[in-house]
């Protein structure tokens, strides 16, 4: 069969002809959880991940003591409600074995993924985020939802690897849309049935599969694997669809909120802070309703450009050229901006806490994965990033411990957080931070 730009795939479906585009390709160029729904069923645990740029201050982050009950730092503080659903992990390590330190790169990257990044600015493969959602998204309306608080769609961290990043909604008017706009039906609803538009909507994959494997037969190995990522993602669409014709069994009692006003979404910690807790709540929101069970949020970048009205430098630049105080030890400026993200990292966690499910709260039926791209900015270090994971995955995770990495892979805390939601992983990671040791300590 020879392949050109005009090629679609064909077959029969129901008595009449079906057609199916295909993408562009290089070849046309030369647990354990307690709480139960109504039904008996288990309330599904979700995952989250919430990304800020530049780390923190080593000295002011990382506890002196480990296991449970250790002191709460200064830049914990803001975190100080949610202590006893907080595992903190500090001393964590980044390999990146023959690759250069892609500055405010290769933390992102190794923490998402476990592997050294061989480009800088891609994954080598799926991020957590959607390995996870591979898993436990099945039936949810949305695979993941990727949110940003910056206003650009580029600061997501949310990947299916290479170039393949999912764009984040930059507003919560944005967010709302996708989540409750068309489309949505409220779950609680006395009246709720499923969308007729979506019952016309029917699988073409299996029309076109003969013609699909003939195809398939004569590519490239690049070519293959972009093929079958798209068919893939074309399943994932249909499996949406599957899930938008079956009721959601909702325990959480939510009211959906009314759409947001539109609003301005920049760097400025003033908005950052405003659109911050907009979005969580909806991301908490959607996770309750069981549009998705995946729900992303960054606030900046690697190497954030956040900034307070009136500083001249902003957080990255003063990162860089604010000097170490010789009695404080620290560079106080940057400690100040360190506290901000994690106030807002506290936003999320607040959303998430003050959902009542079940026997508990949506953040004990979620893990929540914090994570940033360095552990000292001034020096692009990545040796001991900061990475802290909040909520009890419905009972599967122990809480409120430090763990002292002592130089383990950052894969180590992957690999965990997978294991803690059920998932039959054995090993996470590749190249000198490929792991098998989950912290068995924290799995209930």
């Amino acid at each position: 069969m020879k392949l050109n730009r005009r090629f679609l795939l064909r077959g029969m479906f129901q008595g009449s002809a079906a057609t199916m585009m295909v993408p562009f390709l290089d070849c046309f160029l030369d647990s354990k959880g307690q709480a139960l729904a109504a039904t008996g069923q288990k309330i599904p645990t979700r995952f989250n991940t919430f990304f800020f740029g530049l780390g923190l201050t080593t000295s002011l982050w990382v506890p002196k003591t480990t296991g449970q009950n250790y002191e709460t730092t200064v830049q914990l503080k803001p975190l100080e409600a949610y202590k006893k659903k907080l595992n903190v992990f500090s001393g964590m390590r980044v390999m990146v074995d023959d690759n250069p330190n892609y500055q405010h790169w290769s933390g992102v990257a190794a923490c998402a993924t476990g592997i050294p990044p061989t480009k800088n600015a891609q994954f080598d493969s799926k991020t957590i985020d959607q390995q996870v959602a591979d898993v436990i998204a099945r039936g949810s309306r949305f695979k993941s939802v990727t949110a940003t608080c910056s206003g650009d769609p580029k600061h997501s961290y949310s990947s299916l690897g290479g170039a393949n990043t999912i764009p984040a909604e930059t507003s919560p008017l944005a967010l709302y849309t996708k989540l409750f706009g068309p489309g949505f039906q409220d779950p609680s609803s006395s009246d709720w049935k499923p969308d007729p538009q979506v019952m016309l909507q029917q699988s073409v994959l299996s029309a076109v599969a003969d013609n699909r494997k003939r195809a398939m037969m004569n590519l490239g190995s690049a070519d293959k694997a972009r093929l079958d990522q798209y068919f893939t993602s074309v399943r994932e669409t249909e499996l949406q669809l599957a899930a938008e014709l079956q009721r959601p069994e909702v325990v959480a009692k939510v009211a959906i909120p009314t759409a947001p006003e539109e609003m301005i979404a920049n760097y400025a910690l003033p908005n950052v802070q405003k659109i911050t807790p907009l979005m969580a709540r909806l991301g908490a929101i959607a996770l309750a309703t069981d549009q998705t069970r995946v729900f992303n949020l960054s606030i900046a970048e690697p190497g954030s450009n956040m900034y307070v009205p009136g500083d001249p430098l902003g957080y990255h630049v003063t990162t860089h050229m604010e000097a170490i105080d010789p009695v404080l030890g620290y560079q106080p400026r940057v400690s100040e901006y360190n506290i901000y993200t994690m106030e807002l990292f506290a936003m999320l966690l607040k959303e998430l806490d003050g959902i009542q499910e079940g026997d508990g709260t949506l953040l004990d039926h979620s893990l929540v994965f914090a994570f940033s791209d360095q552990s000292f900015a001034k020096t692009h270090a990545v040796d001991g990033i900061p990475m802290l994971v909040a909520g009890s995955a419905s009972g599967r995770m122990k809480t409120g411990f430090h763990i002292a990495g002592a130089s383990n892979p950052v894969s180590r805390v992957g690999l965990t957080l997978q294991k803690g939601l059920g998932m039959a992983v054995d090993s996470w990671g590749a190249g000198s931070m490929e792991t098998r040791s989950a912290y068995t300590e924290l799995l209930a």
